[in-house]
C-alpha cells in the first residue's frame, strides 16, 4: 500500500468531524483532550455548599436544643397540692379575676386551665364571695371543686342587715366569732383611730356597711370595724358623696331604714324630711320640726317605733320633738337602697306620713294636715279591726 493511502480508520474520523467554518475538512488534525477535573468542578462546589449548610444546621440545632426549651411549656400542676392558701373572692370577682388571684396565691400555675373549667362549669358562677381555704399548687379542677364546697370557707361568716345599730351589730358578731362584746365596744369608743372620720355624733353609728364578712380566726375587734367602715367608705365613693355630706347622707338614710318598710317609700320619707326642713307648703316657709318616733327609740334603747309621751319628752340631741333639724348623727347604719334615696329623692310637696297598716307596711303621705289626719283616722281604724279578732 502507498504511503499516501490513507486508513479507513482515519477518513470515517475526518468525515465524522465534518468541515470548519472556513469550509475546510479537519483532515489531518485533533482536538485536544479535556480536562476531567474541569467537568467535576461543578458537581464538587455544589457539594460543598450542601455541605456547610448541613453543618451549619446541625451546629445551629444543637445550640437551640441547649439554650433554647423547645418542650411544651406547663399550664397546669400536677398536684394535688399542699400546705394552706387563704383566698380571698371578692364580690363581683369574674373566673378570670379568681383565676388570678389564684395564681398570685400560688394555688394554680396558670389562668387558662381554671377560666376553661370556669366556663364551662355552671355552677362556677355560683361561687359566693369569701375567704376560701385552699391548698397551694393545686390542679384547676380541684381548686375550682374547693371554691364550690362550702365546707372549705375559712372563718366565721356574718352577715349584717340593713338597719342595725351598732349594739345590734356587735351581738352579731360575738355570736358567730370568738370575739367579745366588749372588745368591740371598745373599740368603738376610739373609733377615730380606725379611720371613721370624727362627727357631731362623736360615734362610729351609722358608718358601718351592711353585707357579708367572711370574718378569720385571728381577726381583732379592730380589724372587723375598719373592714366594714372602708366597705362603708368604698360605697360613698363610688355614689359620688362628698367628705362633708356624708354625715348628712348617712343621718337620712338612716332614718329611712326605720320608718319605710317599702323600698319604694325610702325616697318619700326622704323628701319630706327636706320638705319640713325647709318649711315648704302650708309650713308657710318655717322649718318644722321632724318628731320621728324613730329618733326617739334610738336614744332610749327601745326596740320598737312607738315612743311614750314620757320618752318624747326626755330631752337628746336625738330628740326631733324638742330639736329642730336633723339628729344629731345617724340611727341605723344604711344600705345602698337608702343612701341612694338620700341622693337623689323624688320630687313631691309631702310634709307628713303615716303607716295605715303595719303589718303590710303600707305608708300614705301628704300634703296637708288635713289629709294626713284622714290618713291617721285610717290607721285607726286598721287597728281597731285587727284589736277585735285577735
Amino acid at each position: 500500500m502507498s504511503e499516501d493511502r490513507v486508513s479507513f480508520d482515519e477518513i470515517a474520523e475526518d468525515q465524522h468531524r465534518g468541515p470548519d467554518r472556513s469550509g475546510h475538512s479537519h483532515r489531518g488534525t485533533r482536538s485536544p483532550r479535556r480536562n476531567p477535573f474541569r467537568a467535576l468542578l461543578p458537581v464538587l462546589l455544589v457539594l460543598l455548599v450542601v455541605g456547610a449548610l448541613v453543618a451549619g444546621g446541625i451546629t445551629g440545632y444543637r445550640w437551640l436544643t441547649s439554650n433554647v426549651s423547645v418542650e411544651a411549656e406547663e399550664t397546669d400542676y400536677p398536684g394535688p397540692g399542699s400546705g394552706e392558701a387563704i383566698v380571698q373572692v371578692d364580690d363581683g370577682d369574674t373566673g378570670t379575676d379568681i383565676a388570678e388571684t389564684l395564681v398570685e396565691q400560688d394555688v394554680i400555675l396558670s389562668t387558662g386551665p381554671f377560666v376553661t373549667l370556669f366556663t364551662n362549669t355552671p355552677d362556677a358562677s355560683g361561687i359566693e364571695p369569701g375567704l376560701y381555704r385552699l391548698k397551694q399548687q393545686m390542679t384547676s379542677a380541684d381548686a375550682l371543686d374547693m371554691l364550690l364546697d362550702p365546707a372549705n370557707i375559712a372563718g366565721h361568716r356574718v352577715i349584717v342587715p340593713e338597719g342595725l345599730r351598732a349594739t345590734q351589730i356587735w351581738e352579731l358578731i360575738a355570736e358567730e366569732t370568738q370575739i367579745e362584746v366588749e372588745d368591740l365596744e371598745a373599740a368603738a369608743g376610739d373609733y377615730t383611730s380606725l379611720g371613721i372620720p370624727e362627727n357631731p355624733a362623736d360615734s362610729l353609728e351609722g358608718y358601718l356597711w351592711p353585707g357579708r364578712y367572711d370574718i378569720t380566726e385571728e381577726a381583732t375587734a379592730e380589724e372587723v370595724i375598719t373592714m366594714m367602715w372602708e366597705r362603708m367608705e368604698t360605697e360613698l365613693d363610688e355614689l359620688g358623696v362628698a367628705e362633708d355630706d356624708r354625715h348628712r347622707v348617712l343621718t337620712l338614710a338612716s332614718i329611712a331604714e326605720k320608718e319605710a318598710r317599702d323600698p319604694d317609700d325610702y325616697g318619700r320619707v326622704i323628701r319630706t324630711l327636706e320638705n319640713r326642713l325647709e318649711g315648704i307648703g302650708e309650713a308657710d316657709g318655717e322649718p318644722m320640726n321632724l318628731q320621728l318616733d324613730s329618733t326617739v327609740a334610738y336614744f332610749t334603747g327601745s326596740e320598737t317605733i312607738s315612743t311614750t309621751p314620757e320618752q318624747r319628752a326626755e330631752d337628746s340631741p336625738y330628740n326631733t320633738y324638742l330639736h329642730a333639724g336633723l339628729p344629731v348623727g345617724p340611727i341605723s347604719n344604711p344600705g345602698e337602697a337608702t343612701l341612694q334615696a338620700a341622693i337623689d329623692p323624688p320630687e313631691g310637696d309631702w310634709l307628713y306620713w303615716v303607716t295605715v297598716n303595719t303589718e303590710t307596711g303600707e305608708t300614705k303621705f301628704s300634703a296637708t294636715f288635713d289629709e294626713h289626719e284622714q290618713n291617721v283616722e285610717e290607721w285607726r281604724d286598721w287597728a281597731a279591726a285587727r284589736d277585735a279578732e285577735g
